[in-house]
C-alpha cells in the first residue's frame, strides 16, 4: 500500500495568527471594501442631473405667452426623456401649469371625459398643442410673425445677438424664399454692417447662411475696435 503523499510545510507568517482564524476577518474586510472601489476608479465620473426651469403657469389671457409655455414644456420633457416617453404624461405634465380661463377649458374636457365624450387632443401632445393654438393663440399667427419681422431692426447700441435671435424666431414660423430672408435681414442692420456688406463686390453673401455669418462677424470686429479704442484712451497719462 502507498504512503499518503504529504503536502508541503508553509512556513507561517509572523504578522498572521495561524492558530486563529477570526484574525484574518480585518484583512477580508479590507479586500471586500477595495474589490468595488477598484471597479469604480476606471469609471467616468456621473454628472449630476441638470436642473431644468418649470414652465411658467400659462392663464390664457396673452396669447403671445402661449409659444413661450409650450416652448418651456418642451424644454422640460427634453431633459427628461425617460419620464416622458408617452405623449399622455405630457399633457397631463402641461395641465398641471396652467390656470384661469385655460384651467377652465381643460376642467370641462376632462369631465366630458368622464361622460364617455372623449376629445383626441388629450391623448396626443401634437394635437393638444393645435387645440391650445386654436382657442389660446394668436389667430393668425403668419401675419403676426410677417408684421413683426417686416419692422424688425438692430439697435446699433445692441450685440448682434439680440437681433439675430429675435430674426431667428420670426423667420421659422414663416415659409419665406431664401432671397426674401436676405433682404429682409439685412434690411434690418444698423448702417456700419450694411455699409461692408455693400463693398463686398467680389465676395458679397448671396445665400441667408453667409451673409448671417457676415454680419456677425463685422460686428465682432466692430465691438472688437471699440474696445481696443477705450483701453487706449484710458490708458493715455493725462
Amino acid at each position: 500500500m502507498f504512503s499518503q503523499p504529504v503536502a508541503p510545510a508553509i512556513e507561517s507568517n509572523p504578522f498572521i495568527l495561524q492558530s486563529n482564524p477570526s484574525a484574518h476577518l480585518p484583512f477580508v474586510n479590507i479586500i471586500n471594501a477595495i474589490c468595488p472601489l477598484s471597479n469604480t476608479l476606471g469609471q467616468p465620473p456621473i454628472a449630476p442631473p441638470v436642473k431644468v426651469h418649470v414652465p411658467d403657469v400659462f392663464d390664457g389671457m396673452d396669447p403671445y405667452q402661449l409659444y413661450h409655455f409650450l416652448f418651456q414644456c418642451c424644454l422640460y420633457f427634453h431633459s427628461r426623456l425617460t419620464v416622458f416617453e408617452l405623449d399622455f404624461d405630457k399633457i397631463n405634465f402641461a395641465m398641471t401649469y396652467v390656470s384661469g380661463m385655460v384651467q377652465d377649458w381643460l376642467q370641462v374636457a376632462l369631465e366630458q371625459e368622464d361622460r364617455d365624450v372623449h376629445h383626441v387632443w388629450l391623448y396626443s401632445w401634437s394635437s393638444f398643442v393645435k387645440e391650445m393654438h386654436t382657442y389660446f393663440g394668436i389667430p393668425d399667427v403668419a401675419a403676426e410673425v410677417a408684421h413683426s419681422l417686416n419692422h424688425l431692426h438692430m439697435n446699433p447700441d445692441d450685440r448682434i445677438a439680440t437681433y439675430n435671435i429675435t430674426f431667428l424666431q420670426y423667420s421659422t414660423q414663416l415659409q419665406w424664399s431664401e432671397s426674401a430672408l436676405c433682404h429682409r435681414y439685412y434690411s434690418g442692420l444698423p448702417d456700419y454692417i450694411q455699409d461692408i456688406i455693400s463693398t463686398c463686390e467680389e465676395d458679397k453673401p448671396s445665400t441667408f447662411q453667409t451673409l448671417y455669418s457676415t454680419a456677425v462677424s463685422i460686428d465682432n470686429h466692430f465691438w472688437e475696435r471699440k474696445r481696443k479704442s477705450e483701453r487706449a484712451l484710458h490708458s493715455t497719462p493725462q
